[in-house]
């Protein structure tokens, strides 16, 4: 959801007359009051939406704060699937370098919104200017004085891996997940629940008590299931796989962690 933020806050100022310490975005600009710091952090881990719906996760759900996190490792159990919110205010995206239609005045709109809410800030609400104000406040703290040069400040990336056919697609993909995805008996569930907590538990729960990746995984053939965790989009589909959710990439998740990952999710409800 903040990946939002962070290009939306980039309209108005061109990076060479940026100051992330004055700097306002035009929608919190039309608040008229102080921005709250404290607020803001309530904003962002959202813990006054969590009972709203299942599917209102939070800014936390996909980005850490900590500092003691790089672009794919976070400090606590999970590995979240964007890159963490420290030192984002340096970020081409925050400051301008990204582009999107100016005539969009709220968060929904901004470019990357399919990626980070649409169902997710609360249930596809709009920020008010309010919200804005003090989100951003807080994410003004999350920043090293002089960390112009961390990789962490890097845009991120939304992009898919586009493939001719699913054939190529799964081609690209070492014999382990290939042979489970062929029928094959391979695969520990045992292994995949960790590696599922890991690597889902921040936005998904077994139960389906958030976003429900094991019951709609379920739903879906195998096939399409490995699209939409690799985010690859085949040439003779109509439609990109995966709109909201970010990619797992192999760096992230191997092959081989890959089909014990799907080993599991088929047998979550046995």
């Amino acid at each position: 959801m903040f990946t939002v933020l962070l290009t939306l806050f980039a309209c108005g100022k061109g990076n060479d007359t940026y100051d992330m310490a004055t700097w306002q975005s035009p929608l919190a600009s039309e608040f008229d009051g102080d921005p709250d710091v404290a607020q803001g952090e309530e904003i962002y881990f959202n813990e006054h939406w969590t009972d709203t719906s299942p599917y209102a996760l939070t800014c936390f759900s996909c980005h850490s704060n900590s500092p003691d996190d790089t672009l794919t490792v976070d400090a606590d159990e999970y590995n979240r699937p964007a890159h963490t919110v420290w030192n984002a205010g340096l970020r081409g995206s925050w400051k301008g370098g990204q582009t999107w239609d100016l005539e969009e005045s709220n968060i929904i709109g901004a470019f990357g919104g399919e990626v980070c809410v649409t169902a997710y800030y609360p249930e596809g609400s709009d920020m008010t200017p309010e919200q804005a104000a003090h989100l951003e406040a807080y994410m003004k703290t999350l920043t090293d004085a002089d960390a112009g040069d961390d990789p962490r400040a890097e845009p991120l990336d939304f992009s898919f891996t586009q493939w001719p056919t699913q054939e190529d697609f799964f081609a690209t993909i070492s014999d382990g997940a290939g042979g489970w995805l062929s029928g094959a008996d391979v695969g520990d569930p045992v292994a995949g629940e960790a590696l599922a907590n890991r690597h889902c538990g921040s936005c998904h729960t077994p139960e389906g008590e958030a976003a429900p990746i094991f019951y709609t995984a379920l739903s879906l053939p195998v096939e399409d299931t490995v699209q939409r965790i690799r985010k690859a989009k085949i040439d003779d589909e109509n439609t990109a796989p995966n709109q909201r959710m970010p990619r797992v990439p192999h760096d992230r998740l191997s092959d081989e962690e890959l089909y014990d990952l799907l080993a599991f999710i088929t047998t979550a409800e046995e």
